[in-house]
């Protein structure tokens, strides 16, 4: 069965942290296999790659990513880059509407409305005759979410079978302030709070407790897997776990406050240690002398 594909076409030099997260997000919901965003080097005068005009042609959607500086984008010589012909975000957008797929402009920085007809190269005009999204920062999660809908209502996309997926909220505790987390973790000093971005939630964040163990063996590693089933269950407060080898990192965080760290976090870290120190001491005892 054919997989449909997007394109995301893009300046570097233009809100690249929106392009990056865009790609993220998108990957993340419907597979790495289903976007593609060249994110090899390009310098100006390049014949314009094989490999673009190989993912273009496979594409089913093609997303123009338009911030503050794209229209404006100059050469090393002051020359707009939209005007010159060789230019491949030019040839990118050109191709797509000859080729009648779905185009359709993200505007991101800040942008609300498209680029008005006579900024436009004569072959880019008919892009103000397609599709627009807006995607705010402040609002990131929904607008992204709205394109998400869209390739999935309208073009064919299917979401991944790898997407998480949460439990209801129970959880009703306050996050830890700054103070009393502090308070907390010279109880548990090895572990460290750490902040990441939230997959498929960019640019919303995560604060983590995280502890890494290392162990003789893979198998042992995998065996302190085990070990944490069913004490874990028993709490009802379940870790992100990381494999890497011999080396186990756990993960708490309370996803229903926000994905912030609570009371809760702190007692399943003082669990987990009390189990691996239990598990290391009978990996001891059973080691070759």
């Amino acid at each position: 069965m054919h997989q449909p594909n997007v394109f995301i076409s893009y300046r570097r030099t233009d809100a690249i942290d929106a392009v990056r997260g865009l790609y993220f997000q998108l990957r993340l919901r419907f597979g790495s296999r289903q976007v593609f965003m060249d994110v090899s080097g390009i310098e100006p005068g390049d014949v314009w790659p094989d490999r673009l005009q190989r993912a273009l042609t496979k594409a089913s959607v093609v997303l123009v990513v338009i911030g503050p500086t794209w229209l404006r984008a100059t050469d090393q010589y002051g020359r707009r880059r939209l005007d010159e012909t060789g230019d491949w975000v030019r040839q990118e957008i050109e191709q797509a509407l000859r080729s009648g797929k779905p185009v359709i402009a993200l505007l991101v920085g800040g942008l609300t409305v498209l680029p008005p007809a006579e900024a436009l190269p004569e072959p880019l005009r008919e892009l103000r005759n397609r599709q627009h999204l807006v995607i705010h920062d402040q609002s990131w999660e929904d607008n992204v979410g709205s394109l998400a809908r869209l390739l999935v209502d309208s073009h064919g996309f299917h979401p991944s079978d790898a997407a998480v997926i949460y439990p209801t909220p129970e959880i009703n505790l306050p996050a830890l302030t700054d103070g009393d987390l502090d308070a907390a973790l010279l109880t548990i000093p090895r572990w460290e709070p750490v902040e990441s971005a939230i997959p498929r939630d960019y640019p919303r964040t995560r604060l983590e407790l995280r502890r890494g163990f290392r162990f003789r063996s893979f198998k042992d590693a995998i065996g302190f897997l085990q070990a944490l089933v069913d004490p874990i269950n028993k709490l009802k407060h379940h870790p992100r776990l990381e494999n890497q080898w011999r080396t186990v990192f756990v993960y708490f965080t309370t996803w229903d406050v926000g994905n912030r760290i609570t009371q809760l976090d702190i007692e399943a870290a003082r669990l987990v240690e009390a189990l691996y120190e239990k598990f290391r001491a009978q990996a001891e005892s059973k080691a070759p002398q």
